[in-house]
């Protein structure tokens, strides 16, 4: 039903294209969050960060495809190509040899066609052929509609993930949730 293409030069275009209406992020949120995070949203400069980490040979991801259609886009990998996981709530308590999932982004037109479930999926998949022991994932507890691209408790439970972790923030909770890949 979908394949996954790990992100390199030849699909900037496409993961541009893809990532103009999801509001400034071009997945720089895993790789490089920092205190300017919001002016660089706003400014759009985590495009020109992603390129450079691209082509400095980083896999940050995986553009989503539908036969030959781009339908969306999942920031996963070894935690290794995602660095800003050691610090995030939640991603932090995570296992450093892990494959992660850090976001699930899908634009309104490919929402509710079981995409998300069938990415999560293909993620396993790959991190289970490179050989990885566990994959984990950090969605919100109760459920954030500005941090549904994390994909929700419920997503990751019905692929046999399970909470091992959480940390507090404000009126809810980051979740850290693992799933033996072997």
């Amino acid at each position: 039903m979908i394949r996954l293409v790990p992100l390199g030069v030849a699909e900037l275009p496409d993961f541009a294209a893809l990532h103009a209406g999801f509001g400034g992020c071009y997945c720089a949120v895993w790789t490089r969050f920092g205190p300017d995070w919001a002016e660089r949203c706003a400014k759009g400069t985590n495009l020109a960060a992603t390129e450079a980490d691209v082509r400095a040979g980083r896999k940050p991801g995986f553009l989503v495809y539908e036969g030959d259609a781009l339908v969306g886009w999942t920031g996963a990998g070894p935690r290794a190509e995602l660095p800003s996981m050691a610090t995030r709530l939640g991603s932090r308590l995570g296992r450093p040899d892990a494959w992660a999932i850090g976001c699930l982004a899908f634009p309104a037109e490919a929402r509710g066609r079981g995409l998300a479930d069938a990415t999560v999926e293909a993620v396993v998949a790959e991190a289970r052929a490179a050989g990885a022991a566990f994959i984990e994932a950090f969605p919100t507890r109760p459920w954030d509609e500005p941090r549904s691209y994390r994909g929700s408790e419920r997503l990751y439970a019905r692929h046999g993930f399970t909470v091992v972790a959480s940390d507090p923030d404000g009126g809810s909770e980051i979740l850290l949730m693992r799933r033996y890949c072997g």
